[in-house]
């Protein structure tokens, strides 16, 4: 009996490990930020489901957006991991259609986008590959240069309806990071603002991002309400600077070479 008792608990501890060792070789990922981090972990053949605008992982199935993915879709792949950014985008409905673990993807700084890359690579059991890719960013973003003079900034979201970044927003560390100060001191990710309070603010530079969210935006330089600014305009990706990943890093180093060449001026 004794010996059927052990048999049994090593079967059990074995069928743990395994468990934990294989837990997630079906993933969707429905963060697009979170792709390149998986993609960086050489997670490829583990991911079977996108949103329709991720052009990573090939043999991916696409599954809608990631403000409306398409619950049957991901219901048919039959998913263990469900990695998603944002509760208001997330349907509910998924959670009931679908017995897998939901893990959300939304880091708000530099670090928080760290403890991410190691979290992810211990749930998919490549966490040496984890501290190597956390300790390679963490080299890369020593090349920060010391400015003279600290820049403060205004970053633009949209210009219609007309929002700027406020604390809570991945931007906001970059333009700290980079050696600037976010003007908006608002506890939010998105902040609607007015042009009369950023007139107020005076900032030494003024960021907008062109992208998805701000397809339709004029120069500032262009705008008249803007004409009595004296900022230095500076023009980036969205999809480099809005997205916390790896390339955050490479956000925050463009964004200190600009800062750098404006404290030298």
């Amino acid at each position: 009996m004794r010996f059927l008792k052990s048999i049994l608990i090593i079967l059990t501890v074995i069928f743990w490990l395994c468990k934990y060792s294989f837990a997630y070789d079906r993933v969707v990922i429905l963060s697009p930020a979170a792709v390149d981090i998986f993609s960086k972990l050489g997670l490829d053949d583990s991911i079977v489901g996108v949103t329709r605008h991720i052009k990573e992982f090939k043999k991916a199935r696409k599954v809608g957006s990631h403000i409306k993915p398409n619950i049957e879709i991901i219901a048919s792949l039959n998913p263990d991991l469900i990695v998603y950014s944002n509760e208001k985008y997330f349907p509910k409905l998924l959670k009931s259609k679908v017995d897998a673990k939901f893990y959300r993807y939304d880091p708000r700084t530099v670090e928080e986008i760290f403890e991410k890359i190691l979290e992810i690579s211990k749930m998919m059991d490549v966490p040496q590959k984890g501290v190597r890719l956390v300790d390679d960013l963490k080299v890369k973003l020593k090349k920060v240069k010391k400015l003279r003079k600290i820049p403060k900034v205004v970053y633009e979201v949209m210009y219609v309806p007309y929002m700027v970044a406020g604390e809570k927003n991945i931007v906001s560390d970059v333009i700290r990071k980079a050696g600037g100060i976010n003007l908006v001191k608002i506890n939010r990710k998105l902040v609607r603002y007015s042009l009369e309070k950023v007139l107020a603010l005076n900032p030494d530079i003024y960021i907008y991002q062109v992208g998805p969210m701000n397809k339709k935006a004029v120069a500032p330089e262009k705008r008249l309400e803007f004409k009595s600014l004296k900022s230095k305009f500076v023009e980036v990706d969205e999809l480099l600077f809005s997205r916390g990943n790896s390339h955050t890093i490479d956000a925050i180093l463009q964004l200190n070479e600009i800062f750098y060449r404006w404290s030298n001026e």
